[in-house]
C-alpha cells in the first residue's frame, strides 16, 4: 500500500457514525492499517471538526444517522478541499444509489471486514 504524506491529510480518516461499536471497529482497523483517525458520533460533530481545519483524505460517513443524515453532512461541507466520502450503511447498494449519484462518493456496507476496508482505501489511492 502506498504511503502518502500526512501534511495534506492523506493518511487521516474521519469516522462518522452514531454506532459506537462500529466506530471503534473502524478506528482499530484503520490504526492497524497505519491511518490516523478522528471519530465523530454525528453529522454536526463531523462538520465542526472539518470547520476547525481538520484535514482528512477520507471521511467514512454513516448515511442514516439521527439528526443530520450523511447526505445532509455532504450538502453542508465547508468550502475548500474536503475528504473523499465513503458512505457507510446497512442498506443494499441499490438502495443508496441517489447518495452515490450526489457526487464522487463511495460505499462500504456496515459489517465489512478489515480486508474490505483496506481494499477500498487502496482503490482510493490512500
Amino acid at each position: 500500500m502506498a504511503r502518502l504524506a500526512t501534511d495534506n491529510g492523506a493518511r487521516r480518516v474521519l469516522v462518522v457514525d452514531d454506532d459506537a461499536d462500529w466506530r471503534e471497529f473502524l478506528r482499530l482497523s484503520l490504526e492497524d492499517l497505519g491511518y490516523e483517525t478522528t471519530e465523530a458520533s454525528d453529522g454536526q460533530e463531523a462538520l465542526e471538526t472539518l470547520r476547525r481545519g481538520g484535514r482528512y483524505g477520507v471521511m467514512l460517513l454513516d448515511l442514516n444517522m439521527p439528526g443530520m443524515s450523511g447526505l445532509e453532512v455532504v450538502e453542508h461541507l465547508p468550502r475548500g478541499p474536503h475528504p473523499r466520502i465513503v458512505f457507510l450503511t446497512s442498506a443494499a447498494a441499490q438502495d443508496v444509489g441517489s447518495a452515490l449519484l450526489s457526487g464522487p462518493h463511495y460505499y462500504l456496507p456496515k459489517g465489512a471486514s478489515r480486508d474490505q476496508l483496506s481494499l477500498l482505501l487502496q482503490s482510493l489511492g490512500e
